[in-house]
């Protein structure tokens, strides 16, 4: 899957619920219903490199979330959300499985308790991993840093002449959200806008990363996004990340093998275009050398963890629907590269 999809705007707006619709129930509270349907006909492997990944499935990435919201003081507004997962996620749609929290706001900004990205990530996943980027720089190589966490209390500043951070605590945890008592992490972003240009720093740190015993990470992200004339814009990052214990899997995800102190660069690059409800957007990202890496065995070369993907994308946006297509080239090490072809729809509400 891709995780945020198409649209910057149009994706952000659904996000934040400024697109929700109200809907009536028996209390005093504000409640908003949002969502996004997206479908996707999608072949991760058009050349047939791999056995047993030919031929195209249906992705179904669609979700709904409602939030209720009340002012408790003057300037204290509370906020309650539950959104699900996408239906075809791990989580089978289920609810609370994306961002999920009790928060407070007000011009002094706003503070959530509960299961939210983490400031790193947010960044990470928007812009710098679409489109279709994310197997190279989201999950891909030598991963130092959580994504959408529980047990996560983060604070988001209001704007300071272009300015804004934000900064996170939390615990990892096991499947049934018991937090992990060793294993702690935090972190924090900034961003500041110029006129069309937006300078993004992030980092995240902690012990026990993963629930593994002395597991520490650490991981730092800079980019900056730029608006051209003509419609056009850039964006770039360079992330680098580093794990004390980076536990090799094979196929099947079993462990064969450890490696300690392994860390690993890695870059983005997309530029995009847009005429009129037309829209274009070229990315590439790579996986740079890791150092460190030692065990062998099958899946546990220092190859697996050097990839790159280069990505096209053609989308359209009418009457608030956006069909796309999408074609991606995945490579692995010395493998051959994977032809990834992607046709979906997608509407917010």
């Amino acid at each position: 899957m891709f995780k945020k999809t198409l649209l910057g705007a149009a994706i952000a707006l659904v996000a934040t619920g400024v697109t929700a619709k109200e809907v009536g129930v028996n209390s005093d509270f504000n409640v908003d219903v949002y969502g996004v349907a997206a479908m996707s006909a999608v072949n991760y492997n058009t050349t047939g490199n791999d056995a047993g990944t030919d031929g195209y499935v249906l992705e179904n990435e669609s979700r709904i979330g409602f939030r209720a919201h009340k002012e408790m003081f003057e300037n204290v507004l509370v906020t309650m959300q539950i959104e699900s997962g996408y239906v075809d996620s791990g989580q089978g749609g289920a609810l609370g499985a994306r961002d999920t929290y009790l928060g407070l706001s007000g011009d002094w900004g706003n503070f959530r308790a509960g299961r939210v990205l983490t400031p790193m990530y947010e960044i990470i996943d928007w812009p710098f991993s679409n489109p279709g980027l994310g197997s190279v720089f989201d999950w891909g190589g030598v991963n130092g840093h959580y994504d959408r966490q529980s047990n996560q209390v983060r604070y988001d500043s209001p704007s300071f002449g272009g300015l804004t951070f934000a900064v996170s605590a939390g615990r990892d945890g096991n499947p049934s959200g018991t937090a992990t008592r060793d294993s702690r992490f935090f972190g924090g972003n900034v961003k500041y806008t110029i006129n069309t240009v937006t300078l993004m720093g992030a980092v995240e740190g902690g012990s026990d990363f993963r629930r593994i015993d002395g597991n520490d990470n650490l991981s730092y992200l800079v980019g900056a996004e730029v608006g051209l004339p003509g419609g056009f814009s850039l964006a770039a990052a360079y992330k680098q990340e580093s794990v004390d214990k980076y536990q090799h899997k094979d196929k099947d995800g079993k462990v064969i093998g450890t490696d300690e102190n392994v860390d690993q660069g890695s870059f983005s690059i997309i530029g995009q275009y847009w005429a009129d409800s037309l829209g274009f957007k070229l990315g590439y990202a790579a996986n740079l050398d890791a150092d460190g890496v030692t065990t062998k065995g099958a899946g546990a070369t220092e190859e697996t963890l050097d990839s790159s993907t280069i990505s096209g994308q053609i989308m359209y946006v009418h009457n608030g629907f956006v069909p796309y297509v999408r074609v991606a080239g995945r490579t692995v090490g010395d493998d051959d590269t994977d032809i990834v072809t992607r046709v979906g729809l997608e509407y917010g509400f």
